[in-house]
């Protein structure tokens, strides 16, 4: 169990879930994108953190249809390190724009590490999702 989050921990859980992605799809690139969603989770509450992030780092004008480096991606979602969003889907979406990008499908409610999600893919909070399997 993950017991510690920072910036830094944060990206070699992101590193070792886009390098999963890319072992079992052979994707070839090198230099990644990223899109980011957010998901509304019926019956969930948000705290004032959450609201913040919800409003203000995640807008949906701020983030819809616009691609994102990595040091932004991380950048954002552990603005409040250590606390960061319970769970992250990540996936490859080939040919976004005539771009290699990779998909964040991420909670608003943001937990600290150790009540993260998928804690046993050894990349908590990430989830990597294959083309195979949807």
């Amino acid at each position: 169990m993950i017991k510690e989050m920072n910036k830094e921990i944060f990206l070699q859980c992101l590193d070792m879930a886009i390098q999963e992605i890319k072992q079992k799809e052979g994707i070839q690139f090198t230099e990644d994108a990223f899109i980011i969603n957010t998901i509304f989770e019926e019956g969930k509450i948000l705290n004032g953190k959450e609201e913040v992030m919800r409003l203000n780092i995640l807008n949906k004008s701020r983030i819809d249809k616009h691609i994102f480096t990595k040091d932004e991606v991380v950048s954002m979602l552990t603005f409040f390190s250590p606390l960061v969003p319970i769970w992250i889907d990540i996936k490859y979406v080939p040919n976004y724009e005539g771009k290699s990008v990779f998909e964040l499908n991420c909670s608003l409610r943001l937990r600290k590490p150790s009540l993260l999600k998928n804690q046993d893919s050894g990349h908590p909070p990430f989830r990597t999702i294959f083309r195979s399997c949807i």
